[in-house]
C-alpha cells in the first residue's frame, strides 16, 4: 500500500513539474568532490528504458564516442572487458557479428581513437577510452505518489547505474515502514521533494560497479557528448 497521504501544501499536480526544480537541486544532493564534474540529463533513452533524470560525476574529461552505432558500441564494451583481442576474427567469434559488420565496427572505433592495433594484429582499448570505471552514473525515477511502481523502474537501471533513486512528491506521500523496507532491501534510494526542496531519506546502496554493457556505454557516451544542465 502506498504511504499515508499528507495533507498538502502545494503538491505538484504532474510529475514533469517536478523535474526542472529538481535539477537545480541535484548539485546539493549529489555532491561531487572538489575537481570532479557533475553533469544531468533530463529522459535520455537508454537501452529500452528512459529514467527521468541520469547523473554522471567523474574527474578529468570523457572521450566521445556519442556517434558508435550498437554494433561499435558492443565491441567497445567487449573491449573494455578484456582489454585486448587477438585481431578482428576473435572479435568476431566473441561477439558473433558477420565480417562485414566487424570492418565497419572496427573502422568506427578507429575513427574516434577507441583502439589501437598492433604489429602482430591484435587489437587493444586505448587507456583513455577504459572510462566506465571511472564515472558514477545515478539514475532518478521521478512520482508524484506510486511508489511501487518507480521502484520496480529504478530497480531496472542498476543493469547500467552504479545508484538507482526514486524522488516522489513529499507533499503527497509520508515514508512509513513498509515503504523504507522495500527500498532498503532492493539497495534503491529514496528522496522526497517539496517544491525546490529536496531530501534524501534513504541512501541507494553501491554494489559492484555495473560491467561496461552497451547500455552503460551509451550512457556515457550521452554525457560526453551532450550541453550540461549542470556542470560542477
Amino acid at each position: 500500500m502506498i504511504g499515508s497521504v499528507i495533507a498538502p501544501e502545494t503538491p505538484f499536480r504532474f510529475e514533469c513539474d517536478m523535474l526542472n526544480p529538481l535539477i537545480e537541486s541535484l548539485p546539493a544532493v549529489f555532491r561531487a568532490r572538489s575537481g570532479q564534474r557533475l553533469r544531468v540529463l533530463r529522459e535520455p533513452t537508454i537501452g529500452s528504458v528512459v529514467p527521468d533524470i541520469l547523473v554522471g560525476i567523474w574527474s578529468g574529461d570523457l572521450p566521445r564516442w556519442g556517434s558508435l552505432n550498437s554494433v561499435s558500441r558492443h565491441v567497445l564494451a567487449w573491449l573494455s572487458t578484456q582489454k585486448v583481442a587477438s585481431g578482428e576474427r576473435q572479435l568476431r567469434e566473441e561477439l558473433l557479428i558477420s565480417e562485414h559488420a566487424a570492418v565497419v565496427a572496427m573502422s568506427a572505433l578507429k575513427r574516434v581513437g577507441a583502439i589501437a592495433k598492433k604489429e602482430s594484429g591484435e587489437v587493444e582499448l586505448r587507456p583513455e577510452f577504459d572510462v566506465s570505471h571511472a564515472v558514477k552514473l545515478i539514475a532518478i525515477e521521478v512520482k508524484l505518489r506510486r511508489w511501487r511502481e518507480a521502484l520496480d523502474q529504478a530497480i531496472a537501471y542498476r543493469e547500467f547505474a552504479d545508484e538507482a533513486y526514486v524522488v516522489l512528491d513529499g507533499n503527497q506521500v509520508r515514508l512509513d515502514a513498509d515503504m523504507r523496507s522495500a527500498f532498503a532491501s532492493n539497495g534503491i534510494g529514496l528522496c522526497l521533494q517539496r517544491g525546490t526542496d529536496v531530501k534524501r531519506r534513504i541512501a541507494a546502496v553501491s554494489g559492484a560497479k555495473p560491467s561496461p554493457s552497451d547500455d552503460r556505454l551509451f550512457a556515457l557516451g550521452k554525457l560526453a557528448d551532450s550541453a550540461p544542465y549542470c556542470l560542477a
